[in-house]
């Protein structure tokens, strides 16, 4: 991230960043997707946060138009010469399947809790993709069009928009805060709420290593 802010970063680097990440965004949101039948004794409880997890989901898959965030996504990829058939049809490095299985592992063997302590990550997603806009617009050329995806995400992840939709990192906040105060944060045994945040973290990390080196052995 220090050579992408100094512009140094070689663009195949990118590439094979955003080749691997435009098919994780795929699988994620579809995975989000599903935490509204998992955990819908939670939401049955806290029914007040039904309608911003409801707009939170389809906005994913409805802005800028159905099916959603996958359309900016693939705009950013266009920019940076790669293909929807390369997103679509490669399979991604193991260490982006790694965060995929560790958040499917989560939502379906973990607590609801554990979910969320995952999604924490969301805000600061949203944090780095203003930073990855930055690089790429004041270093790389890219015009707002080009790096869509990082100026959606920033928007979406951190503040209110498209008519009032929460930003996302603050409704997972609210809904971790929601479980802690109503005594439904459930923890395993070598897993819990800080586990799975950190894991979160260390495993973007290891993604963003992974195409690094990935890109040098190309």
């Amino acid at each position: 991230m220090m050579r992408f802010i100094e512009g140094k970063l070689p663009l195949k680097v990118l590439r094979s960043f955003f080749c691997n990440w435009g098919a994780y965004t795929i699988e994620i949101n579809t995975v989000a997707a599903c935490t509204y039948h998992k955990h819908l004794t939670f939401f049955k409880k806290h029914r007040d946060l039904m309608a911003p997890l409801g707009e939170k989901i389809a906005d994913e898959f409805i802005h800028p138009k159905p099916p959603g965030h996958f359309l900016v996504m693939l705009q950013t990829a266009q920019a940076l010469g790669l293909t929807e058939e390369e997103i679509f049809s490669q399979p991604m490095l193991s260490e982006f399947r790694a965060k995929i299985d560790f958040m499917r592992s989560i939502l379906y063997e973990g607590t609801t809790a554990e979910w969320y302590g995952c999604v924490t990550t969301e805000e600061q997603i949203g944090h780095w993709s203003g930073v990855c806009y930055k690089a790429l617009t004041d270093h790389y050329g890219f015009t707002r069009e080009q790096a869509t995806y990082f100026a959606t995400h920033h928007e979406a992840d951190l503040e209110e928009h498209e008519e009032g939709v929460m930003g996302h990192g603050s409704f997972n906040r609210l809904a971790l805060q929601r479980l802690l105060e109503a005594g439904m944060a459930d923890e395993r045994h070598t897993y819990g709420v800080e586990y799975c945040a950190m894991t979160s973290v260390d495993l973007h990390g290891v993604m963003q290593r992974a195409a690094m080196e990935e890109a040098e052995r190309s």
